[in-house]
């Protein structure tokens, strides 16, 4: 935004500074719409939504103030009542519609990808839920790794460690919105991942738990396309 102001140099910008004028200038507008922001964000959140755009008027009486004060310091025929009126007018205007497109969008637009979103988060907590049912009580916590031991599968939660008489493949079918297997004896919640490891050549991942999961040459693609590696 600053670079497009300080290149088109609207409200007579072009006329009265050079592009570095126009540039520090821009700058400052832009940098303190972006402080105004933050801290408005602090305030009103979550506020109703009509509070949201009652909070535009002093935002916008503040931002109008800031380029007010600017501007008698570079202009010399800038000020009066009627100058800083028009500033507020313009500033709140851009404000509002800015205000009212987020609005739509976030209500009307977005919505339905919000809900697939949330539907999505709960299947896939629904899955893990169901999975935890075989586990102890005192060990039901998020899954961290799976690990396939023999005819047995370890199963390490964040609140420790149990072994099932089940297949690891029956077990990564039934949690495949939730982790990915990354080896033929592993499989790993991504969410659980600390960093990635080389070590000879082989690539292994730091869980949680502080384990150190080898990932397979065949599962690697897989691991790359989840941002694990």
């Amino acid at each position: 935004m600053t670079v497009f102001a300080a290149t088109t140099g609207p409200f007579g910008t072009f006329e009265g500074l050079g592009l570095w004028g126009r540039l520090g200038y821009w700058g400052g507008i832009v940098g303190a719409s972006i402080l105004l922001t933050r801290a408005q964000q602090r305030l009103i959140r979550g506020r109703a939504e009509h509070l949201r755009l009652l909070a535009q008027l002093p935002y916008a009486g503040i931002l109008a103030l800031l380029a007010h004060g600017m501007n008698l310091l570079i202009f010399p025929h800038w000020g009066g009542w009627q100058d800083f009126g028009f500033l507020l007018v313009v500033t709140l205007s851009v404000v509002l519609l800015i205000e009212i497109t987020v609005f739509l969008l976030r209500n009307y637009a977005l919505q339905p990808a919000a809900e697939a979103t949330q539907q999505e988060v709960a299947d896939t907590v629904n899955a893990e839920q169901r999975f935890l049912r075989r586990l102890p009580l005192d060990k039901r916590g998020p899954l961290i790794r799976l690990e396939a031991q023999d005819h047995y599968l370890l199963v390490v939660t964040e609140r420790g460690q149990e072994t099932l008489l089940m297949r690891l493949g029956d077990a990564a079918a039934e949690l495949a919105e939730t982790g990915l297997r990354v080896h033929r004896s592993h499989w790993v919640a991504p969410r659980q991942v600390r960093r990635h490891a080389r070590q000879k050549g082989r690539d292994f991942l730091q869980m949680r738990d502080d384990s150190l999961v080898p990932v397979s040459r065949s599962c690697r693609p897989a691991a790359q396309a989840a941002g694990l590696l």
